[in-house]
């Protein structure tokens, strides 16, 4: 046999071994799917206003599971159409298109057919009822590791209450190879999560991340994967339907972070939606995270103040 053809069936084999390498990964043992537990949400108005708290104000999944307008600072809701889903597109630069689920107790197209088992692993392992992973830009991977079940269960309750809707905001659909490396994202919780710290810097670190602000703000790679040791750095880009803002640095560093911020600066960020310079904000949904409690919200301060300091000057949006 000519070396030429040697080389050609070589070249086959590894190309065949890759792709049965990928298969498995990422349709053999991907997405890693356990049973839901059997889990019951309580229906006390504790848990219900608990729920609401979460959903609404500190984890904000109102704006992505109901109708907002991003041309607006803060992105505010429609209150009318809490819980019944959005749809997401081209524009916001992703990669296909994403919904955000109807979440009402419409047992068609919402979440009435779904136990409270169900409903939790999709919050916090990223998998659907019928197995298929959900898209990351639900921070899943935050709440596997920040959202006891005490809360979760909450959030149930809360959704529970929500009026019936057979708003249908379609399927999302992420284009190849996306569609194929999202698979592996989703992972089991193995362990019991903790409740939220009683310490105020305690406390804020876990806000930060059960609102979703790491998602945003931690400095990131072409890809979206956080750089490590750049927590809070900003900077990512955020497409939205007015041009593009960048996530600010709100790291402790004083120069290019929030460093030179006082309290009330960063108050009024959380209250209005203003920069230390007065410029509104927008995409943050500054809209919702104002309705936090005072106590959440220093907590949140004292957090970013024990910061790690990351110099990292971020661009001004593009509007």
């Amino acid at each position: 046999m000519k070396l030429w053809k040697k080389i050609l069936i070589g070249i086959a084999a590894v190309i065949a071994l890759a792709v049965v390498a990928l298969v498995t990964k990422f349709y053999l043992l991907s997405p890693e799917v356990r049973p839901a537990a059997a889990m019951t949400a309580p229906s006390t108005p504790e848990a219900i206003a608990r729920g609401k708290y979460l959903f609404e104000d500190v984890m904000v999944c109102i704006v992505c599971h109901s109708s907002a307008d991003e041309t607006q600072p803060g992105s505010p809701v429609d209150m009318k159409t809490i819980g019944q889903g959005r749809t997401f597109g081209p524009e916001n630069e992703l990669p296909g298109k994403l919904s955000g689920k109807n979440l009402t107790p419409d047992k068609t197209v919402g979440l009435g057919a779904w136990s409270d088992g169900e409903i939790v692993r999709a919050i916090r392992e990223g998998v659907s009822r019928d197995g298929r992973p959900l898209f990351p830009q639900m921070p899943y991977r935050a709440y596997r590791t920040s959202l006891s079940d005490e809360d979760a269960l909450a959030i149930v309750a809360y959704l529970r209450t929500l009026p019936p809707s057979s708003h249908d905001p379609g399927p999302t659909n992420i284009i190849f190879p996306v569609s194929m490396f999202i698979r592996a994202v989703p992972q089991p919780v193995t362990a019991p999560i903790p409740p939220p710290p009683a310490d105020p810097q305690g406390r804020g670190r876990w806000l930060l991340r059960a609102a979703g602000c790491n998602q945003c703000h931690d400095s990131a790679d072409a890809q979206h994967r956080p750089i490590e040791g750049k927590e809070l750095g900003g900077g990512m880009a955020l497409p939205f339907a007015k041009g593009v803002v960048y996530a600010a640095n709100i790291s402790s560093d004083p120069a290019t972070g929030i460093g030179s911020y006082s309290d009330e600066d960063l108050m009024r960020v959380l209250d209005e939606g203003k920069s230390k310079a007065g410029r509104p904000l927008y995409v943050m949904p500054w809209a919702q995270y104002k309705n936090m409690t005072v106590e959440d919200k220093r907590a949140i301060i004292a957090a970013l103040r024990a910061s790690k300091p990351v110099v990292n000057t971020v661009p001004p949006a593009k509007l």
